[in-house]
């Protein structure tokens, strides 16, 4: 696994991944993702100087502990915006 914050880890081994599973009881702040993103070659380069994503800190309470229903609205309010202000688009 990888350290990507103080208390954060990504690992995308096999292993691991069904050792995490069969754990009895599983490991308190434990979060399984399966997904799959891609960019194209300079893609998200040119999507962060857009301003296309925002950047915040790592913040474990929004991972682990609130609801995932309201983590985005949440993480938003807490660098000081509003949702409903964002100008919501895509690359097409």
């Amino acid at each position: 696994h990888k350290p990507i914050g103080e208390g954060l880890y990504l690992a995308a081994s096999p292993a691991l991944l069904r050792k995490t599973l069969e754990a009895r009881p599983i490991p308190r702040r434990t979060l399984v993702l399966a997904g799959y993103a891609g960019w194209a070659a300079g893609q998200l380069d040119a999507e962060l100087e857009e301003s296309a994503w925002l950047i915040s800190p790592v913040e474990l309470d929004l991972i682990f502990e609130i609801p995932a229903a309201v983590t985005w609205e949440m993480a938003i309010r807490r660098m000081g915006a509003d949702p409903a202000m964002l100008q919501m688009g895509g690359h097409g």
